[in-house]
């Protein structure tokens, strides 16, 4: 299915850890702290070649990936009285991830084109010295409103991506100011993966009572978001595209419709941060072995219980927790990812 290599080697992983583990205040306080240097070398990427080939690209060894960070973690327990007791949790991890010494001729690992919508162009990759899987694309400037709009931008030695340019348009930057709009426009717009990811659990204990609590969440990262494809009319859009431009000062970030996918390039239009914070468990229980009062049932805890109760975002897809895509090395891609169910779950537990 693919041309062979046989010079291809495994991937090596060399890691350095610093932390501790302590105990402080009579024990109360647990700390976990850990810093690391991670260096993945020759990663497994398919090598570019021309498709009159007529099959499969080899494996080659193509690259490193370096991952810096550090995760701490602070637990404090207490017990109040006879009757109540408690522990407070909180997390959190911070990563920066960079690419090397890729061989290829532009340094670059291209990403797949055909992905957000029929025809699309590669809108993510992997680049020497940039975060892996960062997206590429055009940076936008709101949409033209009216044709003096037009005139004054053209007027003014600004490029645009539409030959015919009309109100309702978007305006792309020029980044490099030549009077066109091509791939030299094409700029950083962010990645898929978090600098930072933290959580916090609760855990209260009253007589026979419990509840418990848990919750996680991430920050700085870009959500891709894909629920359009102008190229077939039989595609649905989103509810966001009922604010499109319809006419002057209708929108400034939601083009026009029309046949045409020049509005539609990838562009800052398609992303969103994806920041959220997810209480992702909630639970509250009752244990009925003293009122009961057999020696043979030393716990007979009833308990009910929520996952996925809530989630805080600014991001207006179905989930903001969306992992990798459709490639194995870029994140935060939504082609239409199933958001998870809210649960509710009752239950029993029983100790003999």
């Amino acid at each position: 299915s693919h041309i062979a290599n046989f010079d291809v080697t495994w991937e090596t992983s060399e890691q350095t850890n610093i932390g501790f583990d302590a105990r402080l205040f009579n024990s109360r306080l647990a700390v976990n702290f850990d810093a690391y240097w991670k260096n993945t070398k020759d990663w497994l990427v398919p090598a570019p070649i021309l498709a009159t080939v007529g099959t499969g690209a080899p494996i080659i060894n193509g690259g490193d990936v370096k991952n810096t960070g550090i995760e701490l973690n602070l637990t404090w327990n207490d017990v109040i009285g006879k009757d109540f007791s408690y522990s407070i949790g909180v997390n959190g991890a911070w990563n920066k991830n960079k690419v090397g010494s890729i061989p290829t001729e532009d340094g670059i690992i291209h990403g797949n084109t055909n992905e957000l919508y029929d025809n699309s162009y590669e809108f993510y990759r992997a680049e020497n010295g940039r975060p892996i899987g960062y997206f590429w694309g055009l940076k936008t400037d709101g949409i033209f409103q009216n044709q003096q709009e037009i005139d004054q931008w053209i007027l003014a030695g600004n490029g645009t991506l539409q030959d015919n340019p009309q109100p309702g348009d978007v305006r792309f930057l020029d980044i490099d100011h030549d009077g066109k709009i091509d791939d030299n426009d094409r700029v950083d717009l962010g990645n898929g993966m978090p600098k930072f990811t933290y959580g916090f659990n609760i855990n209260l204990y009253y007589k026979n009572f419990d509840l418990g609590l848990v919750a996680t969440g991430a920050a700085g990262f870009k959500i891709v978001q894909s629920y359009r494809n102008q190229v077939n009319k039989n595609s649905n859009y989103t509810t966001r595209i009922l604010d499109r431009w319809t006419g002057e000062g209708t929108s400034n970030k939601i083009p026009r419709v029309t046949d045409s996918n020049i509005n539609w390039m990838f562009s800052d239009l398609y992303t969103q941060d994806g920041d959220y914070l997810r209480l992702s468990n909630l639970t509250i229980g009752y244990n009925f072995a003293p009122l009961i009062n057999q020696k043979w049932c030393s716990q007979a805890r009833l308990y009910f219980q929520v996952q996925n109760l809530a989630t805080w975002t600014k991001y207006d897809g179905m989930d903001p927790e969306i992992g990798y895509g459709t490639s194995n090395w870029v994140s935060g891609v939504d082609l239409g990812y199933y958001p998870r169910p809210r649960t509710y779950l009752i239950g029993v537990n029983l100790s003999f």
